[in-house]
């Protein structure tokens, strides 16, 4: 265990630093709701270090792990155009400055993590919904499968962070845009981008997502500064897909449908148990409109209930109708906004359906679908907890409060 000094002082400075931001510690629930998810990450960490055998900490976890020793003593080429070599490379840089350790690398993401927490706490602010704050808190760090993933040295953890970091910033940039704000978007867009070939897309798609939206929001006091404006939204638009080109994000086959065929059909040739096997048909624009919804589908809520086979099945289909529930409830608040609360829902719904796209079509089991689905899956959180807390006060009231109106009555 001495080896593992620097994992054991992050443990320790993971619960000092929700107390560095002052809208996170003038909060005391807030505190004490992060607190509470941060322990169960770190007795996951504590298990994978010492005990072993922690469900989703094997394989890539463990092999990240042997990457990053590897980087260490001698860091791989390609920090730039592999995300695989950019994680590793980065985990090396750690490992080479205070030791390697497994618990050390756990630590890492569940330092991302808390980061998560302290953003989205930022984001509820932002979107208003501070009496659902608890909630939100608890329903993001709580998920059993999250807390795996992100307690171990795997990506998900990260690519979640610098997510969560973009949305921010974009919400930033609507509010008051300016370049400062801009660029710190830009910045971890960039970021999320080397953590996942896929995520490449999903940040240009962010982007330009983004940039448009903030400039259909801004309120034009003279009417011909509106064609200057979606000139210069152009520009802007340009220049990143140029400048995507110049780096690499758009390799040869990397993001079109007819890689996302192949890899489909080279991936079916060797079936696993979760495998749901439904095929991408790119042969013509009927044939993607017949099966981009079907792989949406399965990719979103399998494991449907005649797929159950076991009890990891069972934690699938639950965590699947879960994800249902938040994204019905989150559909019906942003029927029910209106104006610019409207408008901010309509932004994260489309960011989150169109990062869950991509991960869809690079997905072919619902075992893989658990590990993908932790990006997106704070956004979920944010826009369909307060409907689920309002629906459940709703329902103690119902059964609980005409009760006691009953008992009042016999008496």
């Amino acid at each position: 265990m001495m080896q593992d000094w620097a994992g054991w002082l992050l443990m320790l400075f993971s619960f000092s630093i929700v107390l560095m931001w002052k809208h996170v510690r003038s909060d005391t629930k807030v505190v004490h709701a992060i607190w509470f998810c941060i322990v169960f990450h770190h007795a996951v960490a504590f298990l994978n270090a010492y005990v072993g055998g922690v469900i989703g900490a094997e394989g890539d976890a463990r092999t990240f792990h042997f990457y990053g020793v590897d980087a260490s003593s001698e860091p791989e080429s390609g920090f730039w155009d592999n995300p695989r070599v950019a994680y590793s490379t980065s985990l090396g840089f750690f490992y080479r400055t205070f030791g390697a350790s497994f618990l050390l690398g756990d630590e890492l993401s569940i330092l991302a993590f808390t980061l998560s927490c302290i953003v989205l706490v930022r984001l509820v602010s932002l979107l208003d919904l501070e009496r659902f704050r608890i909630g939100i808190v608890l329903f993001f760090g709580l998920l059993p499968s999250s807390v795996i993933f992100r307690s171990v040295t795997l990506r998900e953890s990260w690519q979640a962070l610098f997510f969560l970091l973009s949305v921010y910033w974009a919400i930033r940039l609507r509010k008051r845009p300016n370049i400062l704000i801009f660029s710190f978007m830009l910045m971890s867009a960039f970021c999320m981008s080397l953590l996942h070939c896929g995520l490449k897309f999903c940040a240009i798609f962010l982007i330009i997502t983004s940039i448009c939206w903030v400039f259909s929001g801004r309120k034009e006091s003279v009417r011909w500064e509106r064609p200057v404006r979606f000139l210069f939204a152009g520009l802007l638009v340009a220049c990143v897909i140029m400048s995507a080109q110049k780096m690499g994000w758009y390799t040869k086959g990397n993001f079109s449908w007819q890689a996302a065929e192949e890899f489909r059909q080279g991936s079916a040739m060797h079936p696993g148990r979760t495998t749901y096997g439904v095929m991408l048909d790119t042969s013509s624009v009927i044939g993607l409109v017949k099966t981009v919804p079907m792989i949406f589908a399965q990719y979103m809520f399998a494991p449907f209930p005649w797929q159950v086979g076991n009890v990891k099945d069972v934690y699938g289909m639950l965590e699947s109708m879960l994800r249902s529930v938040l994204l019905l409830l989150a559909v019906l608040s942003w029927r029910r906004s209106s104006g610019e609360v409207r408008s901010y829902y309509s932004f994260l719904l489309i960011i989150l359906l169109g990062v869950e796209l991509v991960w869809a079509m690079g997905t072919i089991s619902w075992g893989t679908a658990i590990r993908h689905h932790v990006p997106g899956y704070s956004i979920i959180v944010l826009l369909g907890v307060p409907g689920l807390i309002l629906f459940m006060r709703r329902l103690h009231f119902m059964i609980f409060g005409r009760r006691k109106d009953n008992t009042m009555l016999l008496k």
